[in-house]
């Protein structure tokens, strides 16, 4: 019997998913201790090693993008050599490119080797994301918790979160079982529970997405039948029968709803969308003043410009410290104020090339290719409201890999065996045509 390691490929991808705080809760109590930092150097040394080891495996265009962002790193390393004497001054501004190796390691490394176990990936992460929740913020499960905003998750895992839902629904869609039915429900109820709408909004992208793909037919073994389609129905009717409508009968989480969904439809009077849409006018004086490139190394020099009300309700303060960075709650306005138009397209645009690409060939999509290229898109819409947290870099580099042509890995040229010298025969060992097929007549 032979053992298969393959499931060994799932840890390149693991590594950085267990970067967030849903996963390193489970061994350090402190969110800042220095091994998540020594953790961070050694899956961006490791990412980095597969970048170079595997170079030869990407993309043309995913080669020319990786050598853009290392010319990136050098001009911005001239920049800090020339204005502080230093080659990485602010080491904070560095990371917001550094960070891309993860995108291209993780590619590179799946290009060679092909996809990981996703049934193993996508069960570790809802195992792990429902065990933080069990065993840390059991008290963020309970309908209070739901009335008094207690989340439990960060919005990071929650987005997370949405990864494994969207597995197992074209999972049930493509093989069937209520189990992946089950655990695709779960999940959503989970994200509508949590009440992170940024992820509310981000579901809602990629189910729509998913949807489009399917009935354009475009998912691998897809079934739209009503064997496959009614219990999608008849289960959120089972559960609001048995006791949904008495939880959406209660007036407060009535009321609770429609504030959120106030919250997304006006976000810029009410909720976290009018906090964001404050910080973005703190800053838009430097964001036209520096539109093309950004402020880069002077940006992180720059004192906070965002204040807030003091809790006395007088007079104002600083949200965050100096010399700390800015902390912006979106991802295109970090980029644009550190390194402006251009560093949001050296970001976005070649990943939109080519999950485009993919979506409109004609070739057909693997459920989970297509789970993870619907994924990688509807957080382009999560990061409208946050950064981008450092596993989706990661999940990038995967959903990229899956989203290349299939049949275009290239193979190592096999060596051409050098033609064997010949010897010429010695005059004894020379035999006639006719000794040579002549019967052995002395074989019995």
């Amino acid at each position: 019997m032979k053992l298969s390691l393959r499931f060994l490929y799932v840890l390149p991808v693991l590594g950085v998913i267990i970067t967030d705080r849903a996963f390193t809760e489970f061994a350090l109590a402190d969110e800042g201790s220095p091994v998540l930092a020594k953790f961070g150097l050694l899956l961006l040394a490791t990412s980095c090693g597969f970048s170079v080891l595997y170079f030869r495996y990407m993309q043309p265009l995913m080669r020319r993008w990786f050598l853009v962002v290392v010319a990136a790193l050098g001009g911005l390393a001239l920049e800090s050599y020339a204005g502080w004497g230093s080659w990485a001054v602010y080491p904070h501004v560095f990371a917001k490119l550094l960070i891309l190796s993860h995108v291209f390691g993780l590619y590179a490394f799946y290009r060679r080797f092909g996809p990981p176990p996703f049934g193993l990936l996508m069960g570790t992460v809802m195992l792990g994301l429902l065990a933080d929740l069990a065993v840390y913020h059991p008290d963020a499960l309970s309908l209070s918790a739901f009335l008094d905003n207690e989340r439990g998750f960060a919005s990071t895992s929650a987005m997370m979160l949405l990864l494994p839902t969207l597995y197992y629904l074209n999972q049930y869609l493509t093989r069937g079982g209520m189990m992946r039915l089950l655990l695709f429900f779960m999940g959503a109820a989970l994200i509508i529970f949590l009440q992170h709408r940024s992820v509310w909004v981000a579901m809602g992208a990629a189910l729509a997405l998913n949807a489009v793909l399917l009935m354009l037919g475009r998912v691998e073994g897809a079934r739209l039948s009503s064997a496959r389609l009614l219990p999608m129905v008849l289960l959120p009717l089972f559960v609001l029968i048995s006791g949904g409508l008495v939880a959406l009968s209660d007036p407060k989480v009535v009321k609770k709803l429609e504030s959120s969904v106030g919250d997304i439809l006006h976000p810029d009077k009410q909720g976290t969308g009018s906090w964001r849409l404050k910080q973005f006018e703190a800053y838009k004086p430097y964001l036209e003043e520096y539109p093309i490139a950004g402020m880069r190394l002077k940006g992180f020099e720059l004192p906070v410009q965002f204040y807030t009300l003091a809790e006395d309700g007088g007079g104002q303060v600083q949200v965050w410290a100096d010399g700390t960075g800015h902390h912006f709650h979106s991802f295109y306005v970090d980029r644009l104020f550190y390194f402006g138009i251009l560093g949001l397209l050296l970001t976005v645009l070649v990943p939109l090339l080519l999950l485009g690409r993919r979506l409109l060939s004609r070739a057909p999509l693997p459920p989970t290719s297509a789970v993870l290229i619907v994924y990688s898109i509807s957080s382009l819409v999560y990061s409208i409201s946050y950064d981008w947290p450092l596993y989706f870099f990661g999940l990038l580099g995967l959903s990229l890999a899956a989203a290349a042509e299939p049949g275009r890995v290239p193979v190592p040229a096999p060596a051409i065996p050098q033609p064997a010298r010949q010897r010429l025969p010695r005059l004894d060992s020379l035999a006639t045509s006719r000794h040579a097929h002549a019967p052995n007549l002395a074989r019995p």
